[in-house]
């Protein structure tokens, strides 16, 4: 395993400059946005965008010849991005989360092997690590059958996020028996959960198009399907998936945080924009009436900030203890617990958000097409990213009460 994971390798300027191709790109989202939520459909022309600008390499060290991102600068950076357009953001996100548990996951061989194609060539990388049997808690069903010289992976992958675009796909499988059967002994099955690479082009890997959801519809969250496809010993890049994901799951969690926070943003803006110049004309109390003058909306409006407020701070407040290796509990159990916290404060806080937006606006923002009504929709979603918010108050209870 990489020995360094949480340092931070760029200057001010290098931080700002990310930022600032973040936001730009930001607007190409936001324009792009409602065609791709509306047709359902995925964003292939920005593919190429995020290439060519580079960021497939944000938060690949520099050793490796990326922009040498820490978890704040990229959680940041989705931030921006989300605030254009979160469904295309949280595409692209799963990206950036997997190349950051890769650099706590991945032996320095698999990073120096992987990492110089992503920096260099934008090469982009999924996770296919949820079954439609429990998601990413469950085992894998998926199985890895040793043969000569590697595997033979046969199983279907639900939430592929990504994976339309992806060169290379990431996945958990049980090795099995020799007979091709999961072992039946179920501390052997969870020991055998292994980590592997399989390019997007292998024979025997296709995208079945099933994404068709409420919100995040510009995601292309398919279904990755392997029909017997051959990955190579060398491929397997760890064997111990379970333990060394969840040890690093704080890339995905404060990235899934991020994408909200930058949603709540936007609809705390589109609701504002509204706010400040809506009249009501004339009422039976009064021959005019501004929208923005009644308290029940200021009281509104300040709820809102105040829940924005609260997730960024959760955010930065945990990206800064990563960075500066303190403050976190030893247990890994409690670490992911302490760590899954923003993402369920910045989900949660998002769909308030929303909803108060809604109201404060009235019924024009329920029509479809208003810009509150997509972000109503794509804030359901957040509850569901893992661990859900049911799964990490039920984790969080079970550490405290043994």
């Amino acid at each position: 395993m990489a020995e360094t994971v949480h340092v931070v390798e760029m200057s001010p300027a290098e931080r700002e400059h990310a930022f600032a191709t973040c936001r730009a790109l930001a607007e190409e989202f936001r324009e792009a946005g409602p065609r791709h939520d509306a047709e359902n459909s995925f964003p292939y022309e920005l593919a190429g965008r995020v290439r060519a600008l580079g960021l497939p390499g944000l938060n690949i060290p520099k050793r490796h010849g990326g922009w040498g991102a820490d978890i704040a600068t990229t959680a940041r950076c989705v931030e921006l991005l989300a605030y254009g357009d979160p469904s295309i953001a949280l595409a692209f996100n799963m990206h950036w989360g997997v190349i950051g548990f890769f650099r706590g996951m991945w032996s320095e061989a698999h990073q120096a092997r992987f990492f110089p194609g992503v920096a260099h060539d934008g090469h982009l990388f999924d996770g296919a690590y949820s079954e439609t049997r429990a998601g990413v808690i469950g085992l894998a069903d998926t199985r890895a059958v040793p043969v000569d010289g590697g595997f033979r992976v046969s199983g279907r992958k639900s939430w592929g996020t990504l994976s339309l675009v992806a060169d290379f796909h990431t996945l958990n499988a049980t090795i099995t028996e020799p007979d091709g059967e999961l072992p039946a002994d179920h501390a052997v099955r969870a020991s055998r959960e292994v980590m592997l690479v399989c390019p997007a082009s292998a024979e025997g890997v296709r995208i079945e198009k099933t994404w068709d959801a409420l919100g995040m519809r510009a995601t292309g969250t398919e279904t990755v399907v392997f029909e017997d496809v051959f990955v190579p010993d060398t491929d397997l890049v760890s064997s111990a998936f379970r333990p060394d994901l969840f040890a690093n799951l704080e890339w995905q969690t404060l990235s899934f945080a991020s994408i909200y926070l930058g949603l709540a943003r936007r609809a705390y803006a589109e609701t504002l924009a509204i706010l400040r110049d809506k009249r009501l004309g004339a009422v039976p109390e009064a021959s005019d009436v501004r929208l923005g003058d009644q308290q029940l909306v200021q009281v509104g409006v300040g709820e809102m900030r105040v829940l924005i407020e609260t997730a960024a701070n959760t955010i930065e407040v945990a990206a800064a203890r990563l960075n500066e290796q303190r403050d976190l509990p030893d247990d890994p159990a409690r670490r992911l617990g302490w760590l899954e916290i923003p993402k369920v404060v910045a989900t949660e806080n998002a769909i308030r958000v929303v909803d108060i937006g809604m109201r404060l606006v009235g019924g024009g923002s329920f029509r479809r097409g208003h810009p509150l009504e997509k972000l109503y929709r794509d804030a359901r979603s957040g509850p569901f990213h893992p661990l859900t918010t049911d799964q990490l108050m039920q984790h969080l209870g079970h550490a405290e009460l043994g």
